[in-house]
């Protein structure tokens, strides 16, 4: 890094007392400037009579000084005051740019033989040092002088570069933040320096913005990882691979955890890191895994200490019996909870009720042929929305249900169904009749208004819809980030009884759709029946029964209901009535929950006694408190970084490396918002490793667009 130098030292010999005094008293060294500055013989000489060039007469004299308050004589020789004050330019130098020694020390003088020419030597001397640049930043360092003490006009001189390396580095985190191309830094200083910003002479490339987020999201990764190392509560992970725009196979990593140190009494979920993955097997994912982790001071004796659970989706590189990542972290971590994702689980059991009920395949394929019918063709589109804003409907986009995406994605897809009824049909009639369809065409649209405007289908519909709306809510539910074991399997039991009264009391929507079938008009659309013998409609009480067992078997099931069976006892709704003599209350449940989460059995139990009798949280329990929140109920945190990922990663810029990628995913999941960025530390970091500050002269400048064509120059000119 360039060596900063006091602006008040002076190296010649006229002011020897000037010297620079080390202060270490802080973390950073920090520079105490202490200058002598008295009145030199010299400048006690020019006080006397005829000390001037002995050329000049009193009036000339007197001119020069009159116009050049800097002006002074000594020994009938010209001096600078501002030169000698200032010693050294410091960082106002400039390549070629220094103070003349002659004029600090009064040295200057004429030469000639007459006096015509020592006037004009005298004078060329006077106007060549006036005009010099070195005078002029000595001038320019002493007008901030005289508005601020010597100390701080020194402090600025040291912050100076700071203060604009922080401009850019502000511009670059906003780039960042926004998702912008980092094309468009170089337009955003551009436009700063257009309005008059000093943004220095450098780091306005493309690649100085890459470098500025990676090192500061590296340096803002080190910090959140060291605090959550040194607050000593337990962590989750969460966790889940998926493939960039550039085909590249990457584990994302969440760290769940609460940070004490900072005043956080609730669990967050963190964005850590995306990895890259080398193998996709289950060993392949495990390495990556530790390393990522291990990287960040999360060593594996921290883990085996303070690593509850591990959070994914149901993948069998995940969950594999024989050689998934479940086995292998339960062999490193034998405490550790391998959680299954509850949200992708319910998307299981929605999925075997899909197979073991007939009648839904035919449903999900004529919702699927709409999919089809209105995507693959923007004519069918256009056409069908021009029917809905005839008609005062809502459009709504048709997906494809019960596939892979979720189920709140299938809600969407049969209340559009089902909200645009009359216009479907009514787009369905209009193809029949146009005289442009080809005959195949017609005989289409006529078959699917035939299955749209059955009872049958009407029946599942609705029944459909009230369904994966109870479905699809509970989903929003598990995926809430502050969710704990205890309320999620609240929600799921209280599911689960639902689709067992469904089975007797219908939901809203089977009941209007009974009701249209009676009349046989739904929504101004005459209905017809079909022959139920062949093609009956769904029956509400096997699909409700096959819900309802599929929910039990897959999210209340195994040592995951345990754990939600034992922190019922934390809730005071489970208490007995005389809880204040039984002070042996759920022992045997804080006892279970303390040795599955490797906390303080004797410490738990007292706690909760203490609960018991005051009716609030004590400290000593708080930890198990915080500690059961931290277990992650879903892995749709990676889901949101995945659809992060997607807006970052898009395929005009698909050559984004990994590392850049995960800088990028930081900086917005994870980062402070723009008003509270403060780039102060991550400057000082940047320059104490020989980084190059924004004003550095010792690199070139941005090349820029050549905008000079001579016919685009007149053009612009005249706008």
């Amino acid at each position: 890094m360039k060596k900063i130098t006091n602006y008040f030292s002076n190296t010649g010999p006229a002011n020897k007392k000037a010297r620079i005094l080390p202060d270490t008293t802080t973390e950073h060294t920090q520079i105490t400037t202490h200058v002598d500055i008295c009145e030199s013989d010299l400048e006690k000489q020019s006080q006397s009579t005829n000390d001037w060039p002995d050329c000049w007469t009193s009036d000339q004299k007197k001119d020069f000084c009159l116009k050049n308050e800097w002006l002074c004589f000594a020994k009938m020789k010209l001096g600078c005051t501002l030169c000698r004050k200032v010693g050294t330019l410091g960082v106002e130098t400039q390549m070629g740019m220094k103070l003349s020694k002659e004029w600090s020390n009064n040295e200057i003088t004429y030469c000639g033989k007459d006096r015509k020419q020592q006037l004009s030597s005298l004078r060329k001397n006077f106007f060549d040092h006036r005009e010099s640049a070195a005078h002029k930043a000595a001038l320019k360092i002493l007008d901030k002088s005289e508005k601020m003490t010597i100390e701080n006009v020194f402090l600025t001189s040291l912050s100076q570069q700071k203060i604009i390396t922080a401009k850019i580095f502000r511009t670059a985190y906003k780039v960042a933040k926004e998702n912008q191309s980092f094309h468009n830094f170089e337009n955003e200083i551009d436009l700063q320096q257009l309005n008059g910003v000093e943004m220095g002479r450098i780091l306005h490339s493309t690649n100085a913005c890459i470098n500025i987020v990676n090192h500061t999201s590296e340096e803002m990764r080190k910090t959140v990882a060291k605090e959550i190392v040194q607050s000593n509560n337990k962590i989750s992970l969460i966790i889940d691979e998926s493939t960039t725009i550039s085909k590249k196979t990457t584990l994302i990593v969440y760290v769940r955890c609460c940070i004490k140190r900072v005043g956080m009494n609730s669990p967050i979920n963190l964005f850590l890191d995306l990895v890259e993955l080398e193998k996709v097997t289950a060993e392949g994912v495990f390495d990556s895994l530790l390393k990522c982790l291990h990287s960040y001071g999360m060593t594996e004796d921290y883990l085996k200490k303070y690593l509850v659970s591990l959070a994914c989706d149901g993948a069998a590189v995940m969950l594999g019996c024989k050689s998934g990542v479940k086995k292998l972290m339960s062999e490193r971590f034998p405490s550790i909870i391998v959680w299954h994702c509850s949200n992708h689980r319910l998307e299981l059991s929605v999925g075997d009720a899909v197979k073991e009920t007939s009648g839904i395949n035919r449903f999900k394929s004529f919702i699927d042929k709409l999919y089809v019918l209105y995507h693959a063709s923007p004519k069918n589109s256009r056409k069908l929305h021009l029917c809905a804003e005839l008609l005062g409907a809502e459009l709504l986009k048709i997906g494809r249900i019960l596939s892979t995406r979720w189920v709140s994605s299938s809600l969407r897809t049969v209340l559009a169904v089902w909200n645009n009824f009359e216009s479907l049909v009514y787009h369905f009639e209009e193809a029949i009749h146009d005289p442009t369809r080809d005959k195949n065409d017609k005989c289409t649209y006529d078959g699917l208004k035939r299955k749209i405007t059955s009872i049958e289908f009407l029946l599942d519909l609705g029944l459909m819809c009230d369904a994966l709306q109870e479905l699809s809510e509970l989903s929003l539910e598990l995926q809430d980030r502050n969710i704990d074991l205890y309320k999620a399997n609240n929600k799921i039991k209280i599911l689960v009884q639902v689709f067992e009264e469904r089975r007797q009391n219908f939901g809203p929507y089977y009941k209007c759709a009974v009701d249209a079938v009676r009349d046989l008009c739904f929504c101004g659309v005459l209905l017809h029946e079909k022959d139920s013998r062949k093609d009956p409609p769904i029956d509400p009480n096997t699909f409700y029964t096959k819900l309802k067992e599929s929910i039990e078997k897959r999210l209340l099931d195994g040592k995951d209901a345990e754990l939600a069976y034992w922190s019922r006892v934390l809730d005071q709704k489970h208490w007995p009535e005389d809880v204040n003599t039984q002070l042996t209350f759920g022992e045997v449940e804080i006892r279970n929950l303390s040795l599955r989460l490797q906390l303080n059995e004797r410490e738990m139990i007292r706690g909760f006694r203490e609960y018991i009798l005051e009716k609030t949280y004590p400290e000593k329990l708080l930890h198990l408190i915080q500690t059961l929140n931290t277990i992650p109920i879903s892995s749709s945190e990676c889901e949101r970084g995945f659809s992060q990922m997607n807006i970052i990663a898009t395929p005009t810029r698909a050559s984004l490396k990994t590392k850049t990628i995960s800088a990028l995913l930081f900086i917005k999941l994870v980062g402070p918002p723009l008003k509270l960025f403060n780039p102060s530390k991550y400057v000082d970091l940047w320059l104490l490793r020989g980084r190059h500050s924004a004003i550095d002269t010792n690199s070139k400048e941005r090349s820029r667009e050549d905008l000079s064509d001579e016919n685009w120059t007149k053009l612009w000119n005249l706008l």
